[in-house]
């Protein structure tokens, strides 16, 4: 696995944490993990992140690509658009790892894109 973090201003982590708290409700948790950095001359550290589980009250069980491309194109929380938050996934994924290639992310916006064009017509 791999990740990018980013560290918080102390004077901001009341704000932040409150904001990610609101953006992740819904049956999301905040969990503390290691995070071990690529470059070994840094220490690996603790930090917090969201997960979603097959707890969360949410989670629709597996499904195939297809059924969860419809699910993320038509589905909308207070946050906003899924399909926008996938596409946007999707393209920080490419900015910040260009080197690393997601599968399952890219083949899923491939597949909102093409519900996307449907639409268009």
């Amino acid at each position: 696995m791999w990740g990018v973090a980013y560290e918080i201003p102390s004077e901001e982590e009341e704000n932040v944490r409150a904001h990610l708290d609101h953006r992740e409700k819904g049956g999301y948790e905040s969990i503390t993990v290691t995070f071990n950095p690529q470059d070994e001359r840094v220490m690996p550290f603790d930090l917090d992140i969201y997960i979603g589980s097959q707890e969360n009250p949410f989670y629709l069980g597996p499904a195939d690509l297809d059924e969860m491309a419809l699910q993320i194109y038509e589905r909308e929380g207070p946050s906003g658009k899924n399909m926008d938050y996938l596409l946007q996934l999707a393209a920080a994924m490419r900015q910040l790892a260009p080197g690393v290639h997601d599968e399952h992310l890219f083949c899923l916006e491939t597949k909102v894109r093409q519900l996307m064009n449907k639409t268009e017509i």
